[in-house]
Order: C-alpha cells, then sequence, then structure tokens
C-alpha cells in the first residue's frame, strides 16, 4: 500500500484502521471512491492506492488477491466494505462497458445474456475475451465483504456504513454516470422467467442480494 493524497482523483482501493474499501467493478466505484477522497483527503490515518499509467492495475484487487502478493496485508479486525446492485442492471452494465471497450470481440449470444455471462478483455488480434459469470466476478469479494452497500441507495448506505469525521458532510458524486448508450430497461432485455433463470445461475449474487435488499428483482 502507498499513502499517496495529493493523487486521489486517480486512486480506488482505500484502507483505514478500521475498514477497507474494495472496488467491485460496474457497481458505482468511481463515484464511490471519489465521495471517500472528498471525506478523507486529510486524514493520515486513511491509505489511497495510487493508480497511474505506469503502475501496476490493482484497483479491482480482492483481499485475498493482495494477501497472496503481499502476506503481511490483513483484514483482520477491519470491516470489509464492498459495493453490489440488481444481478440484471449490473450484468447490462458489464457486457455493454466490455462491447464499448473491445468493440466485437466484447459481444455475448443471448442465451449467454440469460445465463449471466460477459467477456473479458479481448485478446490479441482481437480475439474474443473470456467469457466469465456473474458470479465468477462477485465471488472474488463475497468471501471477504462484511458490509455491502447498495449502488442505488449510495448516499444512503454510505452515511450508515463509513465513520464520518466531525463536521464533514457526505456530498453525492455520480461519476460514469450515462456514459454507456444502451436500453436500460429490464424488461426490454429479460422475460420474467429470464430474470429468474438468471439468479438460478448466478446463486452467489443471488443470495446477496436477497440478503441485502430483502428479495430478488423479479416482475
Amino acid at each position: 500500500m502507498r499513502k499517496n493524497h495529493k493523487a486521489g482523483r486517480d486512486q480506488k482501493v482505500i484502507v483505514a484502521k478500521d475498514w477497507i474499501w474494495l472496488h467491485v467493478p460496474k457497481c458505482g466505484g468511481t463515484s464511490t471512491e471519489k465521495m471517500l477522497h472528498e471525506i478523507y483527503e486529510n486524514d493520515p490515518s486513511v491509505v489511497f492506492d495510487p493508480v497511474g499509467p505506469k503502475l501496476p492495475v490493482i484497483w479491482h484487487e480482492s483481499v485475498q488477491t493482495r494477501q497472496k502478493k503481499n502476506p503481511a496485508f490483513s483484514a483482520e479486525g477491519r470491516k470489509v466494505i464492498g459495493n453490489i446492485r440488481r444481478l440484471p442492471y449490473w450484468l447490462l452494465s458489464r457486457v455493454h462497458f466490455e462491447v464499448q471497450r473491445n468493440g466485437d470481440a466484447g459481444l455475448v449470444t443471448r442465451a449467454q445474456l440469460r445465463d449471466g455471462k460477459f467477456r473479458g478483455r479481448a485478446g490479441p488480434g482481437g480475439k474474443p475475451g473470456k467469457l466469465a459469470s456473474a458470479d465468477d466476478m462477485i465471488t472474488n469479494f463475497a468471501p471477504d465483504v462484511t458490509h455491502w452497500m447498495r449502488t442505488e441507495n449510495l448516499m444512503e448506505d454510505m452515511a450508515r456504513t463509513f465513520p464520518l469525521p466531525p463536521g464533514v458532510a457526505l456530498k453525492e458524486i455520480r461519476e460514469n454516470s450515462g456514459k454507456l448508450s444502451y436500453v436500460k430497461d429490464v424488461k426490454f432485455w429479460f422475460t420474467r422467467a429470464e430474470l429468474l433463470n438468471l439468479y438460478k445461475k448466478n446463486p452467489v449474487w443471488a443470495q446477496i442480494e436477497q440478503s441485502v435488499y430483502g428479495n430478488l428483482l423479479s416482475y
């Protein structure tokens, strides 16, 4: 971990004495990071991981990945915080992000979409990215996260989860909102039966969503 508050606008993973915040992909992480930086930029006990062109890509690492690289890193005695969102909305965001980033190499079939699949970064020569599922992604974080924050209720959950310094107000910052242009109506993409199948094929995500939201998305 490196401490570098001046570069806060380019930082992601954040570690404090009593908590660790993990940047779960496509769950409002950039907005969360910027709001946390506004709150804790003057707190020397909060460590921000710097991110830059010549630095390793570490902002989506899980606790377990960190520990493999640095056995001295520990989450013991700390709450581990991560963002979550409704599965169908996350999937649509992730798939369209990969298409924007990789072009045709990021495309999935209709059947793959229904099962919660997306493609990662394209390979050499534009080779289609590796297929993964929503559960593959969230499983990297789920074993260590003790507190989930809902992307759709970010301000409310941040105020409840983080210890706000005296006199510091939480100011909403929305980054990357609307940058991907696609139909965001879940009913356009999935029938009710397909939603049920999506959760069935991704039981880890379904269990987390059920516990955090109190129900699974249905219509």
